[in-house]
């Protein structure tokens, strides 16, 4: 039997995110923005399910963001926008943790 200890719980997006960038093959096939985003939405969906309450509506908050950033008025994900603007898939996941880092600090300076 597995030690139920060894896998982390995440009640945060933000949690998720700096364990998925400390160690991206841990939780993504590729290092893939793509992948990313396939994550993501499953885990949301099955927090949904499972009616885990995951803090905040964050990805809804750096969507609106990414497309004011970069001024894209289409409906295009926030992954499709920071893809679009990066060299590759790869390059794309880095600038995905950057550009995160920097919308949480103009949130925090906002509170």
């Amino acid at each position: 039997m597995a030690d139920s200890k060894q896998f982390e719980r995440f009640t945060s997006l933000e949690e998720l995110l700096a364990a998925i960038q400390r160690r991206p093959a841990a939780y993504l096939t590729k290092r893939y923005i793509s992948c990313l985003k396939a994550f993501l939405d499953g885990w949301h969906l099955l927090a949904y399910q499972y009616g885990v309450d995951v803090k905040g509506q964050a990805l809804g908050d750096f969507q609106d963001w990414i497309a004011v950033k970069y001024r894209v008025t289409s409906s295009q994900s926030w992954a499709d926008i920071i893809l679009f603007y990066s060299q590759d898939e790869c390059d794309a996941l880095t600038n995905f943790f950057r550009l995160f880092e920097e919308w949480q600090q103009t949130v925090n300076a906002t509170l």
